[in-house]
């Protein structure tokens, strides 16, 4: 069985502060507008003698610290199955980009065991599963555009026809999502929540326009200060022709938003790091 791997951009995104109490101490609450792109790696998985997973990316371990080899031990222990699987991943998405292809990868994986094993798992189900393996997985099944707030607890589909074109530019490093929180200043965050709830409002009513003026990414004020080509790399988006620019979740990746892929393969041209043009999943 075999299946591509959608990633998403983070169009908004706000850290509303720590959680202190409960099983999800520690973890931050966020307030995100999340939106699927058409990037995106392929998963295969057959049955096997013993559970093995396999990676084009040298990066990517391949072992019990690969998501999508927890993905499969977690569905294996929740329903008891006593069956193995060889899961391979042919690596598109960029690792330690601000992403999210981990998750994609381990939902696209819980789904392909889903239909491999006939689980009959619903959307809920499959959502609690990933929550289990990453606050960025549950998103993975509803797709398309929605709103989330991970660990929060809240995810929903945002319905919109609002499609947009993007240039994604890549440095030649990676920024730990870990690392990104630990530069937190918790007196910053949070302070453009009001730009998340206009663009809900704008995807909604399919304005494009008011959707890209919204864009924005509370990370930038953290990755930004411990590494400036990540700004300067910004600035190359925007002097470029871009309408706005912004870095990707909890970076490295930064993208910016064109007229059209003909606009934005000239943006390209223009950087001093690897581009590539994307567009929404539509």
């Amino acid at each position: 069985m075999e299946q591509r791997s959608y990633t998403r951009l983070t169009l908004a995104l706000d850290i509303m502060g720590r959680i202190s109490e409960g099983p999800l101490a520690g973890y931050h609450e966020l307030a995100t507008v999340k939106h699927q792109i058409d990037l995106f790696d392929t998963i295969s998985i057959e049955p096997a003698g013993e559970l093995t997973v396999e990676c084009t990316h040298p990066d990517v371990p391949s072992d019990e610290r690969n998501i999508c080899h927890k993905a499969v031990m977690l569905v294996q222990r929740e329903y008891c199955v006593d069956r193995q699987v060889c899961v391979r991943i042919d690596k598109k998405i960029p690792v330690m980009g601000g992403l999210a292809g981990g998750s994609a990868n381990a939902a696209t994986t819980l789904t392909l065991l889903n239909s491999l094993w006939d689980l009959q798992l619903d959307t809920g189900e499959l959502m609690r599963l990933g929550k289990m393996l990453g606050m960025d997985v549950p998103f993975y099944f509803l797709g398309k555009t929605a709103f989330d707030t991970e660990a929060g607890g809240v995810c929903e589909a945002i319905p919109t026809a609002v499609q947009l074109t993007f240039v994604l530019a890549f440095p030649d490093f990676g920024v730990s999502t870990a690392e990104a929180y630990r530069g937190i200043d918790y007196s910053f965050i949070g302070s453009k929540y009001v730009a998340t709830e206009k663009m809900r409002q704008f995807f909604l009513a399919n304005d494009r326009s008011l959707v890209v003026s919204c864009i924005h990414n509370d990370f930038e004020q953290s990755v930004f200060r411990q590494y400036p080509k990540c700004a300067s790399i910004k600035q190359e988006l925007i002097d470029a022709g871009c309408e706005t620019a912004v870095l990707s979740g909890s970076g490295s990746t930064l993208f910016g938003i064109a007229r059209d892929r003909d606009h934005a393969a000239e943006i390209g041209k223009k950087l001093s790091c690897r581009s590539m043009v994307v567009s929404s999943l539509v």
